[in-house]
């Protein structure tokens, strides 16, 4: 089974070598982790000082063979499977935000680089693949995402009077200061600091609107102004507010640490078992994730509502997907495409229920909210576009970057046929005939396409056939009678960040069925705002490859490269592109797609999300699209 969601932290499970830094047995009870393991057992914390966690990061030196071996690594994955290798290199469209990268040569760059810990290797490392904006194309360690820094403050954009401001959305050390202007950070225009951020720390989407969406964002899916994984510069901010047009006045508050997964406190005593153990852990130790999407502000739908009874909830499904019916129109929240403990479509099939429940309510248009999803499974793409619109064919075409790594690892699978194998073709059939490919020679074709200043070699496109047919079979037998919606009674509402699978749907839905488009925030001076991110085909991290190339026994091959020197760091990356279906020679990722409409936020819709759905809602059937 595809999967097109982020993984950014899954670490490969093979063996390598285990190393230590040997710290001095005096340093050991005065060093930052040993204190945080003190404070954890002796007061029970989970919140720790911010130069604690700092001490604990930076104990680790910096290794140069560790360097020259990470780097190794990184240049083969990407040189090997990245299929965006050579299209990062150019410019960005009009729309888009950010600079071109030349990925290996910057990669070599840093061997000549030097660092004082590991930490800072790391990190820069990390913001060169950054720089791609794309969330399915990452590097990190999990070493250094233990902890994360929150200064107890949050804040939303609005727009008065023609001018964009910054508030504060929430502070649970004072209250009073809910809602006051922040007209500076640390004596410069908050505006200007939070766009930069987003310019520079900020990576899931290439749209510099979308990431200042995504720099005040409240729902955790990413680091953000806020909320952050990374060490700040130092160990306070100090915000100017301006409350109910009294005098300005400064708050300065430090940077506290806390922990993302308790557990992790129980791994080390010291900063030499912490590296031992989260660094560098052993066989069958590995953490399973790095950045977890953490809840510091609860849902406030109970709270809605309670105070607005206009809404009536159809059905929650976990935190999948949720149904509700406001006034006469329904809403459909897509929290992510992981349906839970679903594997198949026909586990799906009673969320389908829910969908007549909604036509059943009288229900005659439909909002289908994507915000703040990040993606899910390929199958419930699928399925939900096969659902909604069952006159389309689910599935844009798409093609790989055909290396000599990827050429040996397609062939040898077509050969041997191992299961769960991402270098597997056998669902794939001819995106023009439907026919399906009857060699590994036939599916990676003779087509050599310029990027970048370099022309390189890219299979024959294709969709992924197997699995579709089926599904659709599947839907129009328990589906009896059609939903009753047509194209024209959906909108779909975003804040931008409706990235891998969700975008696939919102794509899909845009481009085969002309669906219309909101999409909420950015900037105010910018009136065109992209309604999804990083779309991708297929992203592939550092476990699945190494699983994959060892089942195949090309794990010694000397065209494939080795594993990472310490089992905490892992890469993950886009290895398929997709294509627009009005443009077919667009590669979607690189495609600015603003949305059809453009809506802000305020004091009230931020806090109550029934109010973005009625303004999304009265404009569908609007002629009044902004591009």
């Amino acid at each position: 089974m595809n999967f097109c969601v982020i993984f950014f932290a899954y670490l490969f499970a093979l063996t390598v070598n285990v190393q230590s830094y040997i710290i001095p047995r005096e340093v050991l009870d005065s060093d930052g982790c040993a204190r945080i393991h003190n404070e954890f057992i002796t007061k029970k914390k989970t919140n720790f000082s911010y130069a604690d966690v700092k001490d604990c990061y930076q104990r680790f030196p910096f290794d140069k063979d560790i360097a020259s071996k990470t780097i190794d690594t990184l240049i083969g994955l990407v040189s090997g499977f990245y299929v965006f290798l050579d299209k990062a290199k150019e410019p960005p469209k009009p729309g888009f935000d950010f600079r071109p990268v030349d990925l290996k040569s910057e990669l070599e760059n840093f061997r000549d680089k030097s660092y004082s810990t590991l930490y800072d290797f790391t990190t820069d490392v990390k913001h060169l693949f950054y720089d791609l904006k794309d969330q399915h194309t990452m590097f990190g360690s999990y070493c250094f995402t233990t902890f994360v820094f929150y200064t107890n403050m949050t804040f939303y954009s609005v727009i008065n009077n023609g001018e964009q401001k910054i508030k504060v959305f929430d502070d649970t050390i004072d209250q009073c200061n809910i809602d006051c202007e922040v007209t500076h950070i640390d004596g410069q225009q908050t505006l200007k600091v939070i766009t930069e951020f987003a310019r520079n720390s900020v990576y899931a989407s290439r749209d510099l609107g979308v990431r200042f969406n995504i720099a005040l964002d409240r729902a955790y899916k990413f680091p953000s102004f806020a909320v952050r994984s990374e060490i700040p510069e130092k160990p306070d901010i100090t915000y100017t507010l301006k409350c109910d047009n009294k005098n300005p006045f400064d708050v300065k508050r430090n940077w506290n640490a806390f922990v993302q997964n308790v557990k992790d406190l129980n791994k080390f005593k010291d900063s030499k078992s912490y590296f031992d153990n989260i660094c560098n852990p052993s066989e069958g130790g590995r953490p399973v994730s790095s950045f977890l999407e953490i809840t510091i502000i609860p849902d406030n739908l109970n709270e809605i509502f309670e105070q607005d009874q206009s809404i009536t909830k159809i059905k929650i499904i976990n935190n999948f997907i949720s149904f509700f019916k406001v006034q006469d129109f329904g809403i459909v929240k897509f929290y992510n495409e992981y349906p839970a403990d679903r594997n198949g479509t026909m586990n799906m099939l009673p969320d389908v229920i829910q969908f007549k429940e909604l036509a059943n309510a009288g229900v005659k248009k439909v909002v289908l909210d994507f915000s703040d999803n990040i993606g899910g499974y390929i199958f419930t793409t699928y399925f939900i576009s096969l659902l909604l619109f069952p006159n389309t064919f689910p599935s844009f075409d798409i093609d790989i970057r055909i290396s000599k790594q990827m050429r040996l690892a397609i062939t040898e699978q077509y050969k041997f046929l191992t299961s769960n194998n991402i270098y597997d073709i056998q669902s794939y059939v001819d995106a023009k005939t439907y026919a399906n490919f009857t060699s590994a020679e036939d599916f990676i074709g003779n087509n050599v396409y310029e990027r970048g200043g370099i022309k390189d070699n890219y299979s024959n496109k294709y969709v992924d056939g197997t699995n579709i047919n089926p599904m659709r079979k599947i839907i129009q037998t328990y589906l009896t009678t059609p939903l009753p919606w047509k194209p024209e009674d959906f909108i779909i509402l975003t804040n931008g960040l409706c990235g891998s699978s969700c975008a696939l749907i919102t794509e899909h839905a845009a481009e085969f069925s002309n669906v219309s488009t909101v999409a909420i925030g950015g900037f105010a001076c910018n009136k065109l705002l992209s309604y999804s991110s990083f779309i991708g085909g297929t992203v592939v991290n550092a476990t699945q490859t190494f699983n994959s190339l060892g089942e195949l026994g090309l794990i010694n091959n000397t065209l494939m490269h080795k594993p990472f020197p310490l089992t905490g760091m892992t890469s993950n990356y886009a290895m398929k592109e997709v294509y627009s279906k009005i443009n077919p020679d667009e590669i979607l990722d690189f495609t600015f797609k603003p949305a059809d409409f453009r809506l802000f936020y305020d004091e009230k819709n931020v806090r109550n999300v029934s109010i973005l759905w009625s303004q999304a809602a009265a404009l569908i059937g609007s002629k009044s699209k902004i591009n």
